[in-house]
């Protein structure tokens, strides 16, 4: 059987960084992340937590909360214990930790990156934070003077790959190999 492995790039490690002028995007170490489905209200109300943002909403502090769906919310800065989790009160809660990584994109051209990677305009508010960006889904905030990125964190090295291709990144990084080994690349324009 053919072996593929070498084809796939390896994960970037947490705290990789990617500088450019004006720009820097880095994955941040695991944030805690719940989701929860259900009575939102409740849930906020349980958490303590202020209204969910939706897509570019504000969500500075230690804990935010952003909407993904009706009635659908994922709270970053919050950890669910195992007994916490299931069927609750009207809502239900999944422990999301594990499951999405967080990108934080800080820099004065932090917008020239979102307008590369997504077609939304935005001046336009959203309710729902989740948006299909640089080809994959996921919630995008405000947050302090950059944005963070909720992406699954299987396509987070996706992802680093996607933003060191844009011209925000023109010098290549060391971290950050021209071409994965094992692969020959066929065309410059990949």
């Amino acid at each position: 059987m053919l072996d593929r492995a070498p084809f796939w790039s390896p994960p970037h490690p947490v705290g990789t960084t990617l500088r450019g002028d004006g720009i820097a995007v880095t994955l941040l170490p695991t944030v805690p992340q719940i989701m929860a489905s259900g009575d939102i209200a409740a849930a906020l109300g349980h958490f303590g937590v202020r209204e969910a943002a939706g897509l570019l909403g504000l969500a500075d502090g230690e804990s935010y909360t952003l909407r993904l769906a009706r009635n659908r919310i994922l709270i970053a800065g919050r950890d669910l214990p195992h007994a916490g989790q299931g069927w609750q009160d009207g809502f239900a809660l999944s422990p999301m930790s594990g499951a999405l990584a967080v990108i934080c994109i800080d820099g004065p051209r932090h917008m020239e990156l979102f307008a590369r990677g997504s077609a939304v305009d935005p001046k336009i508010q959203s309710p729902c934070a989740a948006l299909s960006f640089a080809g994959v889904t996921c919630a995008i905030c405000r947050h302090g003077d950059g944005l963070r990125l909720h992406i699954d964190r299987g396509l987070a090295t996706y992802f680093l790959d996607w933003a060191k291709a844009t011209p925000l990144f023109p010098q290549l990084d060391p971290g950050f190999p021209e071409t994965t080994p094992g692969y020959k690349r066929t065309s410059s324009l990949v």
